[in-house]
C-alpha cells in the first residue's frame, strides 16, 4: 500500500486503501507539505493499511500533523481514533457538527448499525477522540499548511456535517461524499443518499456551490481525481432529483428490488472494472435514505 502522486502538484498524493476489500473504492489523501496532513481516515478496518502508506511514503506516522474527516460517517472517520495512537501530533479537523460525536462515537455507532443492516460490518467500528485532539471546523475556515492553503465550506446534504474542501494552491476540491460517487474506469457517477440525515435540497443547493468555486478537479473520497468537475456535478444535478422521484413515485408497487433495476440501469452502463453486485449493494443503501428522506418529508409537511 503507497501514496502515489497527483498530476495536480507536487505534494498530493493518493492511496488506494482498498475500503471494503475492493480496490478503487476508499481513497486517502496525503499532502506533503511543511505541515503534513491527511484528509480523510477510512474504517477501522483499514488504519494498518494506512499506516503502511504513510511508512513507505517515507514518514513516520508520528510526522502527520492533521487529520482532515469530511464527515462523520464510519466510512471517513471511523480510523481517526485509531490512527491519533500512532500520530502523537495530529489533530482532528471535523465539522462543529461532529465533534461531540467523535468525542463520544457511541450513539453514532449505534444509528449507523441501525441505518446500514447487512453492510454494517464492512463500516468497522470508532475510538472516542479526546476533545484536546479535536479541531471544529465552521464554514469559511482555513487551514494553512505551508505552500497549501485550504479552505472548509459546509456542505450539507449527503449529512450535516459534511465539509467539502478547497485547496488553493491546485484548485482542486476534496469532496467527501457531498458530490456523491466516482467509479474510475467504469466512469460511473453515482448519487450516495444515505439514511437518517440525507436531505434532497441541501444536497442540490451544495452541487451549485461546488460549481461556483470552478474547481480543476474534484477530488472523490470513492475514488479519486474527476478531472471534468462541471460536467460530473451537473450529471450529479439530474441523477440525485431523478432517483428520489423514482423511490418516491414506485418504491411501494415496485418493492425495492424493481426500484433497483431502475436505478441502476439509469446509472450504470457495461462496468468492468466493479461488479454488479457491488454497485448494486452501494444503490440499496440510497434506496432506503430516500424512502427515510421521503417519510421524514412526509411528515414535515403542514397537514391540511
Amino acid at each position: 500500500m503507497a501514496f502515489e502522486r497527483l498530476p495536480f502538484d507536487a505534494e498530493s498524493h493518493l492511496a488506494d486503501i482498498h475500503m471494503f476489500q475492493e480496490a478503487g473504492f476508499g481513497a486517502i489523501y496525503l499532502i506533503d507539505d511543511e505541515r503534513k496532513a491527511i484528509v480523510e481516515t477510512g474504517t477501522s478496518h483499514e488504519v494498518d493499511r494506512i499506516l503502511e502508506a504513510v511508512r513507505a511514503f517515507g514518514l513516520k506516522p508520528a510526522d502527520i500533523d492533521a487529520l482532515l474527516v469530511s464527515h462523520i460517517h464510519l466510512d471517513h472517520a471511523g480510523g481517526a481514533g485509531f490512527l491519533l495512537e500512532s500520530m502523537p501530533h495530529a489533530k482532528v479537523y471535523v465539522h462543529e457538527r461532529g465533534v461531540k460525536h467523535l468525542a463520544d462515537p457511541t450513539r453514532l455507532v449505534a444509528s449507523a448499525a441501525s441505518a446500514l443492516g447487512p453492510e454494517a460490518p464492512y463500516f468497522g467500528t470508532m475510538r472516542p477522540i479526546p476533545a484536546d485532539r479535536l479541531v471544529s471546523v465552521h464554514d469559511g475556515m482555513t487551514l494553512d499548511l505551508g505552500r497549501h492553503e485550504l479552505v472548509f465550506y459546509d456542505s450539507p446534504g449527503h449529512a450535516p456535517h459534511e465539509l467539502t474542501t478547497l485547496d488553493r494552491r491546485n484548485g482542486c476540491v476534496y469532496t467527501g461524499d457531498a458530490a456523491g460517487l466516482y467509479f474510475p474506469g467504469d466512469e460511473i457517477l453515482m448519487p450516495v443518499a444515505p439514511a437518517p440525515a440525507f436531505d434532497l435540497e441541501e444536497n442540490v443547493a451544495t452541487f451549485e456551490r461546488l460549481l461556483g468555486l470552478e474547481p480543476r478537479a474534484l477530488l472523490f473520497s470513492h475514488y479519486g481525481p474527476h478531472t471534468r468537475p462541471k460536467e460530473a456535478i451537473e450529471r450529479m444535478m439530474v441523477l440525485y432529483p431523478a432517483w428520489s422521484s423514482l423511490v418516491k413515485a414506485k418504491l411501494e408497487t415496485a418493492g425495492e428490488d424493481g426500484v433497483l433495476k431502475e436505478m441502476y440501469d439509469m446509472t450504470v452502463r457495461a462496468p468492468k472494472r466493479y461488479s454488479k453486485d457491488f454497485l448494486e449493494r452501494r444503490i440499496r443503501t440510497s434506496i432506503s435514505g430516500l424512502a427515510d428522506y421521503h417519510a421524514r418529508m412526509e411528515h414535515a409537511a403542514p397537514q391540511r
